[in-house]
């Protein structure tokens, strides 16, 4: 393959709205440490990146095993799917419910399994300064908890961006509740962004599935870093130069490099 998987899957991460590019809670409380030198103050914001459901968990193992300076949160219905997962934190919802296999598809039972553990997902939030959600549509879990999360953010004034990743095409039964899922994402969360699947393999025709679902992880784990190293910069020179703005936008979020916008 000429193209490096980066550069593949750099493209298909795409924005769900015009407003992407700014943080609609940056006038959350910044708890980062900080370093003040005599010339500069250097951030270091608390990140959180939150996993929902399978492929959402899969990417918080990513972060977690590569010993990222974030703070990597599982959140699954599926025990032994949350038990295979490298995490800072894992949270099993409703075990009550589920018995501990999935929502098997239901994203409502998803949505409702997070509603019912609101208290400890908002314990593993509060205190960060900005949260990714992570989440595969199409499913139970994700699709049905990534809104409740993004809300949860929203009540506690943390910026929240959120990766979706949309299932290929030949999912049919699929499709349709990844379209829910992701409109009630977008209705909560300003801040998304989709990794189309189908893509994948128009850019990788001789990949596997599992060398596309790493590079999948990997232009998502770039993504990240490269949104949360942004915010800090622009905490920086806003304090550095002793501005704020009365609107709390932090400024223009950095783009994937060929990102094609998604219209709405």
């Amino acid at each position: 393959m000429e193209k490096s998987f980066g550069e593949a899957m750099g493209r298909c991460l795409s924005t769900s709205s015009p407003e992407t590019n700014a943080l609609k809670n940056g006038d959350a409380q910044m708890e980062a440490n900080t370093r003040e030198t005599d010339t500069s103050v250097t951030i270091e914001p608390r990140v959180a990146v939150v996993g929902l459901g399978g492929a959402g968990c899969n990417v918080a193992s990513v972060f977690y095993n590569e010993l990222a300076p974030v703070d990597a949160i599982a959140i699954n219905t599926d025990k032994k799917a949350l038990d295979e997962t490298s995490a800072d934190k894992k949270i099993y919802i409703c075990k009550a419910v589920t018995k501990g296999e999935g929502t098997r598809g239901d994203a409502r039972l998803g949505s409702r399994c997070a509603k019912v553990h609101e208290d400890a997902i908002e314990k593993a939030l509060v205190g960060h300064d900005i949260v990714f959600l992570i989440a595969g549509l199409g499913g139970g879990t994700g699709t049905g908890a990534a809104s409740v999360v993004a809300e949860i953010c929203n009540r506690n004034g943390i910026p929240v961006f959120a990766v979706a990743i949309n299932p290929f095409s030949f999912e049919t039964g699929r499709i349709p509740v990844a379209r829910h899922g992701l409109r009630m994402i977008r209705a909560v969360c300003p801040n998304t962004f989709t990794v189309e699947n189908d893509k994948i393999l128009g850019l990788m025709p001789d990949a596997t599935i599992d060398e596309a679902m790493r590079a999948v992880n990997l232009s998502i784990t770039s993504f990240v870093r490269k949104t949360a190293d942004e915010f800090a910069s622009k905490i920086e020179k806003e304090m550095s130069s002793e501005k704020q703005t009365s609107s709390g936008r932090i400024g223009d979020m950095p783009e994937i490099q060929a990102m094609p916008r998604i219209k709405t």
